[in-house]
């Protein structure tokens, strides 16, 4: 975990990684509801491709309402850097990345052109 305090005045989010893409797409299905539906964020940064998302830190102490974000990092390759969502199957632990919605719970990936200044660099 990684916790700073930028130059810019502006505090950083603390970054976690994860293990591995699966368990970003487990973590997104369960933080989706109908109520507030859950994305997921991309971006290249110093080569990588990173999937992630925005969570904030609850019930822990002092360190309650910390932003975090959630990411995997990869080699870019076409087929999730043109995809627009993960398609997740609704009767397995499968996913798929698409460019259009499919059956299943479709969560969408949002292209960013950069990574965000909130973000540590050294990610």
């Amino acid at each position: 975990m990684l916790f700073l305090s930028g130059n810019d005045g502006f505090e950083k989010v603390m970054v976690l990684k994860l293990n591995s893409l699966n368990d970003l797409v487990r973590l997104s299905v369960v933080l989706s509801s109908p109520q507030m539906p859950m994305y997921v964020i991309k971006f290249k940064h110093n080569g990588k491709l990173y999937l992630g998302l925005l969570g904030v830190f609850r019930d822990y102490y002092k360190y309650y309402g910390i932003p975090i974000f959630y990411y995997y990092s990869l080699e870019p390759e076409p087929r999730i850097e043109e995809a627009n969502y993960i398609i997740v199957s609704s009767d397995s632990e499968k996913f798929e990345f698409s460019k259009t919605h499919k059956p299943g719970l479709s969560i969408p990936l949002i292209n960013l052109a950069e990574k965000p200044f909130f973000i540590p660099d050294n990610i």
